[in-house]
C-alpha cells in the first residue's frame, strides 16, 4: 500500500516497523521519543539528587543521620541496578592528640550498603583539623518499584569534634556542599 497524506493531515500506508531507516533522528530521541525500556541494559534511565549545605556536627560515636543528606528514589523496575554516590565534606578536630577520626555510611533503607572511615594523624601531638571530602559509593538491586530512601549517617571514631560541610558553620561564607545521587540503570 503506498503512504498518502489525506486532507486533515492523516498518513495511511504505514505498517509496524515500516518505517525506513534514519527516520527517527536525535532530535525525536532528545525529545524523549526513546522510553526507558527502549533504550537498553546499561543506560541510566532514572536518577534522584540531593544536595545541602547544611553545617551538622557531632560527638556521638555511634551513627547520627548528616541533616538533610536523604534522597527517596522510587525505581522504574524491579530488575534495575541502582548505583548510589554521596560526596561528604567533613570536618575532624582534636585538640591535644594526634588522632581524629570520622565514619560515614549509606543506608538503603535501615540497611547500611557502604562505610568508609578517614582517618587523620597529626605526628607533633600537639592537635589538630583535618578537612577531607569523603566519597562512598554502592551497587545494589531495586529488588521492586517501591520508593526506597538513602541517606548519610556519621559518627566520631576519635577526635573532640566531627563535622559536615565545616565551611558553613555560624553563617561562613565558605560554600561547601554535601550531596548523594542514585543512578538507576536498565538491566
Amino acid at each position: 500500500m503506498p503512504i498518502s497524506i489525506n486532507g486533515s493531515g492523516t498518513v495511511t500506508g504505514i505498517s509496524v516497523g515500516g518505517l525506513p531507516d534514519g527516520i527517527v533522528d536525535t532530535d525525536m530521541i532528545a525529545a524523549k521519543a526513546a522510553t526507558a525500556p527502549k533504550l537498553g541494559d546499561g543506560t541510566v534511565v532514572k536518577t534522584s539528587y540531593v544536595s545541602t549545605a547544611t553545617f551538622t556536627d557531632t560527638t556521638s560515636t555511634s551513627y547520627v543521620d548528616i541533616t538533610n543528606l536523604t534522597v527517596n528514589h522510587t525505581p522504574l523496575s524491579a530488575s534495575n541496578t541502582l548505583h548510589v554516590v554521596a560526596h561528604i565534606q567533613n570536618l575532624v578536630i582534636e585538640i591535644g592528640t594526634y588522632a581524629g577520626d570520622i565514619g560515614l555510611r549509606i543506608l538503603k533503607d535501615s540497611t547500611e550498603i557502604s562505610a568508609i572511615e578517614l582517618r587523620s594523624k597529626d605526628y607533633g601531638q600537639s592537635g589538630m583539623r583535618n578537612c577531607t571530602t569523603g566519597i562512598l559509593d554502592a551497587e545494589v538491586n531495586a529488588g521492586g518499584t517501591s520508593q526506597i530512601t538513602f541517606k548519610c549517617q556519621m559518627k566520631m571514631i576519635a577526635g573532640n569534634l566531627v563535622s559536615i560541610n565545616p565551611g558553613n558553620e555560624g553563617g561562613g561564607t565558605d560554600s561547601d556542599q554535601s550531596s548523594i545521587t542514585v543512578f538507576e540503570i536498565a538491566s
